[in-house]
């Protein structure tokens, strides 16, 4: 088991050595912003995890209701990490916007697959994050797109300090296949970083 955050422009900057120095083992950066331009963040971001020796991968988050939208917005996330020389980090994508909800199963399914795709075409591993509710209502089907899955579920309500241990096994989110990872707070506390940040255990090799 492995604890890290995930972090965009919102967490603004970003002390790597003090959130190394805290325990962090991984990082999950925003690639790009709806536009497809670089999340303000990134370069300093990536830096500071090269510099500090901290594992990353990055996430797109997906507003795409065509496959042709959905392609164009893998394609911009790639571009990004071939202009920064970057060939072994995960995509992950991002599935929750209440649009995709109105796509259908099939559709999204197809979507998703479409951005999967795109990603391993280009040499890049694949994965889906996503709330447990928007999972379990079944928006997409998970089961049959082979890679990885990280869920959101927040039991804890409360800001919720990174030193301290995740949530019992008993809140870890249960879904139809291994669960990658979990995102367990959106109100991490960790030293470097100023605002809320999300925090996440890692249960299979992150590379």
């Amino acid at each position: 088991m492995m604890k890290g955050i995930d972090v965009s422009e919102y967490q603004g900057i970003i002390d790597w050595k003090k959130v190394k120095a805290a325990g962090c083992r991984f990082a999950v950066l925003r690639a790009v912003r709806r536009d497809g331009s670089a999340d303000m963040q990134f370069e300093a971001n990536v830096r500071g995890c090269l510099e500090n020796d901290i594992p990353f991968d990055v996430y797109r988050y997906t507003y795409a209701l065509l496959p042709t939208e959905a392609q164009k917005e893998a394609d911009q996330v790639i571009r990004l990490l071939q202009a920064y020389g970057i060939r072994t980090c995960r995509i992950w994508w991002d599935v929750e916007d209440r649009s995709l909800e109105t796509r259908g199963k099939e559709v999204l399914t197809g979507l998703i697959r479409t951005a999967e795709n795109t990603a391993a075409g280009a040499g890049y591993a694949f994965g889906i994050y996503t709330g447990l509710f928007f999972y379990r209502e079944g928006y997409f089907d998970g089961e049959s797109l082979d890679c990885p899955l990280w869920i959101a579920d927040y039991p804890i309500s409360r800001s919720f300090p990174f030193s301290e241990e995740p949530p019992a096994d008993g809140h870890r989110p249960v879904i139809g296949q291994p669960l990658f990872a979990w995102q367990y707070s959106g109100k991490g506390i960790i030293e470097g970083i100023l605002a809320p940040v999300d925090l996440d255990v890692c249960y299979m090799p992150f590379r």
